[in-house]
């Protein structure tokens, strides 16, 4: 390997065709990845040319990438024994090589070249697990997991009331009996209510003895094992870290469960998935509530209502992207990894597919479970993904958002595919909206969207096929990329404009379906009093006053259309107008409307606008408090004068004569 140089970076490269079953362009592949001459294409590194794989190690001090995943532990066993740095490894097979389609080493180039790139950084938060294990229910099965995890673990082993039949053993691990009947929290950190909670008692010999019960006893613990046949104590329960649930008569099963919670004790740092800016929610304001579309979503109840804004359990959060996907202000922003850095990294693939010589790439968006295994089953049992379809692996779909969408075209994806798991359909039903989104997004801008994003959700893998190779033409549309910076909105009104521009389309205003995330409000100027209640209720800034003058104003770009300032108005003349305008002048406050300052009749002060005064006159010169003389006239007056007015009045209701005077020492002693 040493007479090969690579020109661009210190990153060796050794290709496999894993046995001759892969059709590899050594010379397409070995330009894209900056050699000077093709590469040698091996063919058993994992057996018969292990010995390349050694001599490769040994020889370089940089990073070696190895065009196979299934003999990773193979391949860094071998760097351990040279002390040498553990080689990356990157899957061809299965996501490029196995495939009807020959021509796919512009993809395969794509895909190692990405796999050179070094991982954005991710945040973490610390979780503390101090081994506090409690198994519910299993029976016998249940006794024998305990014994076995006390070893290592603080276990309680707790039996439902209904499974009496209970042998005592000898058993170094507390045994209760209970229902639980509330329970919630995390690893490190759930909180238990229990009813019907008794103790084994210790002079249990035959048969177990249990003492007294009581109701509703709280306890904690860090780990939960759920062996019942009752219904999961948290929704998403596979998302719930900590939480392992199981058939007492998989023997499997329960030997994977024991496995991973033995293990789960000490100090744990947990990505932080989420980034919520708190300022920025539009959830509520007031009492008044506005945006819930995080908490609509979100699977794993991670996402909480906390008075006027959202409250975010990061130590529950499981990270499926969801909130991220829906939220329209950019409050909660996905940070597994950011939304900017993800979209780099997919610009980057369809930027090195074309370099090395790849045409019309399409996009396909998985996850790292449901999303591989099917790809795995597409390539050993049917006939693989087309070599134009460039895979990439999302830590969860749900965080394919409308932003994610129309990115991938602006980068130049003529069409994206979305797998997703049939059995989780329901918890990822946001993902059609989202895309329903991107349809009107994008034809707004006159390129068609008829079989422009879809969603895969079949489990036959020749019914996917037929889906994922139908080459059904698609109106061709012109590209436009971006530098996807900022904000979910932001890098969304950048693409479309980018979009717009080079597809030559003049369409300021798309009109969108009810609650979109864009949009406008419509005021009835002829009734708005300008009372600014909207202006102190609005969460985005969209709608605003200015110090020096009666006036409203309002931009359009800012604006979330949570409907807080609808509900707050009090004279109900707001009304969403969900739309996307791409004139820039919508990134500017317009005056909505203004008013002439009210002037104290007494001293001349301003203290409100013409309009509002007048409303209240208006209003109250009807009322029976309002019609002796001269109250009316009080209305006209600012604060400070009309308290003046009041005490002056003959007939004031707050007069209690002249003051008496007060008794003192003299006064007694005289």
């Amino acid at each position: 390997m040493s007479d090969y140089v690579n020109k661009k970076k210190e990153i060796k490269h050794l290709l496999c065709s894993c046995g001759g079953t892969m059709d590899i362009e050594s010379k397409v592949i070995s330009k894209a990845l900056g050699y000077d001459k093709p590469l040698p294409i091996f063919s058993s590194l994992c057996s018969e040319e292990q010995q390349e794989v050694m001599s490769c190690l040994d020889e370089n001090e940089g990073q070696v990438i190895i065009a196979c995943t299934q003999f990773q532990s193979l391949f860094s066993s071998i760097a351990d024994e040279l002390e040498k740095p553990e080689p990356l490894t990157v899957n061809i097979r299965e996501r490029a090589g196995w495939s009807k389609d020959s021509k796919s080493s512009s993809k395969i180039a794509a895909l190692i070249l990405q796999a050179s790139n070094e991982a954005p950084p991710i945040k973490t938060v610390p979780i503390q697990s101090d081994g506090r294990c409690l198994i519910y229910g299993g029976g016998e099965k249940g006794w024998e997991l305990a014994k076995s995890l006390s070893e290592t673990l603080g276990v309680t082993l707790m039996y439902p009331p209904n499974e009496s039949d209970i042998t005592p053993q000898g058993f170094e691990f507390g045994v209760i009996r209970g229902k639980i009947k509330t329970a919630s929290g995390h690893f490190g950190k759930f909180t238990l209510t229990i009813d019907e909670f008794s103790e084994m008692l210790p002079f249990s010999r035959d048969k177990a003895i249990f003492g007294s019960k009581s109701n509703d006893v709280e306890t904690d613990c860090d780990i939960i094992i759920d062996l019942s046949k009752e219904t999961p104590l948290f929704s998403s329960w596979q998302k719930r870290d900590g939480y392992f649930r199981g058939d007492p008569s998989d023997v499997l099963g329960l030997e994977k469960i024991k496995s991973d919670a033995s293990d789960m004790i000490g100090l744990f740092e947990k990505p932080l998935y989420v980034n919520f800016e708190e300022n920025l929610c539009g959830h509520s304001r007031n009492g008044q509530t506005g945006c819930t579309r995080c908490l609509d979503v979100c699977p794993a109840s991670a996402i909480s209502s906390n008075n006027d804004v959202v409250y975010i359990d990061q130590g529950i959060c499981g990270g499926c992207g969801m909130c991220g996907a829906v939220c329209p202000s950019g409050a909660a922003q996905t940070n597994y990894p950011t939304i900017s850095d993800e979209l780099t990294i997919i610009d980057t693939l369809k930027r090195n597919y074309t370099m090395a010589g790849g045409k019309n790439p399409w996009l396909l968006l998985h996850d790292g479970n449901y999303g591989n295994d099917l790809i795995d089953a597409l390539a050993r049992f049917d006939i693989g993904l087309p070599a134009n379809l460039i895979p990439y692996q999302l830590h969860s779909v749900g965080r394919v958002g409308h932003d994610i969408l129309i990115s991938a075209l602006s980068f130049g994806f003529e069409k994206v595919f979305i797998f997703i798991d049939p059995n989780k359909f329901e918890e990822n039903k946001s993902i059609i909206n989202q895309i329903e989104l991107a349809n009107s997004l994008i034809e707004g801008v006159g390129i068609s969207s008829e079989k422009r994003f879809v969603l895969v959700q079949e489990e036959d893998p020749e019914k996917i096929s037929k889906i994922i190779w139908g080459r059904k033409s698609l109106k061709n549309f012109v590209p436009s990329p971006i530098t996807p910076l900022g904000s979910p909105r932001a890098i969304t009104r950048a693409a479309m404009k980018a979009l717009a521009k080079a597809n030559n389309s003049d369409k300021q205003q798309i009109s969108l379906n009810d609650g979109a995330p864009y949009g406008r409000v419509e005021i009835d100027t002829d009734n708005c009093t300008i009372c600014l209640s909207c202006v102190g209720a609005c969460p985005a800034g969209a709608l605003q006053d200015n110090p020096d003058a009666p006036q409203l104003l309002f931009r359009e770009d800012a604006c979330i259309q949570c409907g807080i300032c609808k509900v707050t108005c009090p004279e109900k003349v707001i009304q969403l107008v969900p739309q996307f305008n791409l004139a820039d002048d919508a990134m500017k406050t317009e005056l909505i409307i203004q008013d002439e300052p009210f002037h104290c009749k007494s001293c001349g002060k301003a203290f409100g606008t013409t309009k509002s005064i007048e409303a209240v006159i208006d209003r109250l010169s009807e009322h029976s408090m309002f019609q002796q003389s001269g109250k009316i006239e009080m209305l006209k007056l600012c604060e400070d004068c009309r308290v003046d007015a009041i005490f002056s009045q003959e007939d004031k209701l707050v007069d209690v004569g002249e003051r008496n005077i007060p008794r003192t020492t003299d006064d007694y002693k005289n």
